[in-house]
């Protein structure tokens, strides 16, 4: 029973997966952990932190805990000024950056070209030629913010540059640093100059965490900075960083790109 790896996931094809890259492991797929003996016996887990989380301390055979998110904020309170039960990592790096990346390009590709209004008119067998169809912008035009420069946001960041647009970046550390890593960021920026950020870019991609120092940092007025530019904000973080009133109160004072207002575009992954 050590030598199986147990599976507490909602990501689809997930088990597939992990049996194709590791055909000599033994896979458990855990469909109920309350009752599940192999599940609380087993030394190895990879879990969805939110499903796992009411048994963190519950699991004494276990020693390390491989998680399928990048975040660890379901997480965090629940360890408060405890130790760590056993060894838990964390889903990041490259791998996570392409996909997440496409995401973003396929949305500005979409946003500047109005690919579903060409679609509409393609199901009604009509041809036209007007609006973003025909005069539209390519990401080589672009200004792009990317507020968060870990693993993630700097791979988004480089095929965005690699695409053509200018980078800026928002980060956590008093500079850029040195190095080839880096080398995308046209400018850098920390939180006290992020309304010089917001004003110069097309459009703002957001890859924070949630933490105490991301909670609300966007909202308030300081959307407004977007208004010059029309930005268009893409979301891909975590959703502390900007509340529903907030967001609301930015619509109704017309700092969105469509009909002069900042258009928002969410996929908040918790």
């Amino acid at each position: 029973m050590a030598s199986v790896v147990s599976v507490l996931s909602k990501t689809p094809n997930l088990l597939k997966e992990l049996t194709r890259v590791l055909p000599s492991v033994t896979f458990h797929e855990v469909q109920d952990p309350e009752h599940d003996t192999q599940f609380k016996q087993s030394a190895v887990l990879v879990c969805d932190f939110d499903l796992v989380g009411k048994y963190l301390y519950d699991l004494p055979n276990t020693k390390w805990m491989q998680g399928t998110w990048a975040g660890v904020d379901k997480i965090m309170p629940l360890f408060q000024n405890k130790p760590l039960p056993y060894q838990i990592t964390r889903f990041t790096g490259d791998h996570f950056g392409r996909i997440m990346g496409e995401y973003v390009v396929a949305n500005i590709v979409n946003h500047e070209r109005d690919l579903c209004e060409l679609r509409d008119y393609q199901r009604k067998k009509q041809w036209h030629k007007e609006g973003k169809i025909c005069d539209y912008r390519v990401i080589s035009d672009l200004t792009i913010g990317v507020l968060g420069l870990g693993n993630i946001g700097s791979r988004i960041g480089k095929i965005l540059n690699m695409l053509g647009a200018r980078i800026l970046a928002l980060g956590r550390r008093p500079a850029l640093p040195a190095g080839d890593d880096y080398s995308h960021v046209s400018r850098y920026h920390t939180k006290e100059t992020l309304p010089s950020l917001l004003k110069e870019c097309d459009y703002i991609i957001s890859v924070l965490p949630s933490t105490r120092e991301t909670n609300g940092l966007l909202d308030n007025d300081i959307l407004k900075n977007c208004s010059d530019k029309k930005s268009v904000l893409i979301n891909i973080g975590r959703s502390n960083t900007l509340s529903e009133n907030s967001l609301i109160k930015a619509i109704q004072n017309k700092v969105q790109r469509d009909n002069n207002h900042t258009t928002c575009i969410r996929n908040e992954s918790s």
